[in-house]
């Protein structure tokens, strides 16, 4: 072989290797930015996971909260119609009690009872 041939043989090895390294290269960042991205959106997706978490717990306490409010709520209608039908059934007692029970239109002890009720 001559010495031309050795030399661009040579070079070509050279050229070579260098396109194989230049090629690994372009791999290797190629995977460090695939990498990148992949932490950046499992980040992001965390952030975002936690978020919206804590929007259900607030969403799920304000829920809890309003259920309480309208069993207190219930809770204090009942007790005032039972008060109201009890101060009913105490009045239509008293009534009862008066002196002449049937008697048609309203008496001054009737009166006197209903300006009670009030």
């Amino acid at each position: 072989m001559s010495k031309a041939a050795l030399v661009a043989l040579g070079v070509a090895g050279l050229v070579a290797i260098g396109g194989l390294g230049a090629w690994c290269a372009v791999a290797t960042v190629h995977n460090m930015v695939e990498d990148a991205a992949a932490a950046a959106k499992a980040e992001r997706d965390a952030h975002w996971r936690a978020e919206i978490a804590e929007a259900n717990a607030k969403a799920a306490r304000a829920e809890a909260e309003q259920a309480r409010a309208a069993m207190a709520a219930e809770a204090s209608i009942k007790s005032a119609e039972k008060g109201r039908e009890d101060a009913l059934k105490e009045l239509e007692k008293q009534n009862a009690a008066l002196a002449d029970g049937d008697r048609r239109g309203l008496g001054r002890a009737r009166v006197r009872l209903l300006n009670k009720a009030r």
